[in-house]
């Protein structure tokens, strides 16, 4: 139970149209030291299955096998973060201390949404976006499918289908270190959120193992969730931090699971002194 719950360990999906900036940035978090998987490797690296498609100009890979193998790895990743954790001797006070002490394992890809179910969307403007991929040498037929995709919210809405919660940064007028250090912030005030939510189940859990009623009405058929839901008001999770510049402001619009997020003054070094 220990190896399953604690510490959490949170995957998180950087996502979005080619171009937008995912492979450079991601890139620079993890020569910080920062635990990336970049799919377009791991599928070569891993012998993942694919055919190539060259009217697209693009490798079609086989979801089914490229998910079980994610899925292996990350708890590869987090066994190894663990077994760091516990020889370190470390607490939750530890884990914004070093990205080394994080656990978190961000997953890079325009696939990536497919694997996770909480995304980081990059955002480009279409004309912006289609300079970037001219440069790339990118056919224009290859172009305009990608600066179409981005104009009408291809990888947004296909996120919406697979993601519990999805967030969007626009990059558009960012510089590689300004979305660098928007994402380190929203990735740690990610996992301040999982670990509110994993400290309200494990307060209903006591509750529960102390209730000797509520364990009857278990055993007499009544869904755990049913018997959960008695020990607390408050939402398991989903803390949003609206006017909480400590962890960055985010500004929910149009969608319930669309948070835009807009970066806060916070350095991090007030969770680690």
């Amino acid at each position: 139970m220990t190896d399953i719950l604690f510490p959490p360990f949170l995957t998180i999906a950087l996502t979005g149209t080619p171009g937008t900036g995912k492979t450079e940035v991601s890139k620079k978090l993890e020569s910080e030291g920062y635990r990336i998987l970049h799919i377009t490797e791991f599928i070569k690296e891993y012998s993942i299955p694919s055919e190539r498609d060259d009217e697209r100009d693009c490798d079609v890979v086989d979801m089914d096998a490229l998910e079980e193998a994610v899925f292996e790895y990350q708890q590869k990743i987090r066994k190894e973060f663990n077994q760091t954790y516990y020889s370190n001797n470390l607490t939750l006070g530890d884990v914004h201390k070093s990205p080394e002490f994080l656990p978190v394992l961000i997953v890079e890809s325009h696939l990536a949404h497919y694997l996770c179910d909480l995304s980081v969307v990059l955002r480009t403007h279409p004309n912006t976006l289609k300079d970037r991929l001219g440069s790339r040498g990118y056919s224009d037929r290859k172009v305009m499918e990608n600066v179409m995709a981005e104009s009408i919210d291809v990888v947004l809405c296909d996120c919406f289908d697979y993601c519990r919660r999805v967030y969007e940064i626009n990059t558009t007028e960012m510089s590689l270190d300004e979305t660098a250090s928007c994402l380190k912030e929203l990735i740690h005030a990610l996992y301040d959120d999982e670990l509110k939510t994993y400290e309200n189940l494990m307060s209903k859990m006591n509750a529960f193992a102390e209730d000797i009623a509520a364990q009857q009405a278990l055993a007499a058929g009544l869904p755990i969730s049913d018997v959960l839901c008695a020990y607390s008001d408050t939402d398991d999770g989903a803390v949003i931090y609206e006017g909480n510049d400590e962890v960055g402001d985010y500004d929910e619009e149009k969608h319930p699971i669309l948070i835009k997020y807009v970066p806060g003054k916070n350095d991090w070094s007030e969770l680690v002194d």
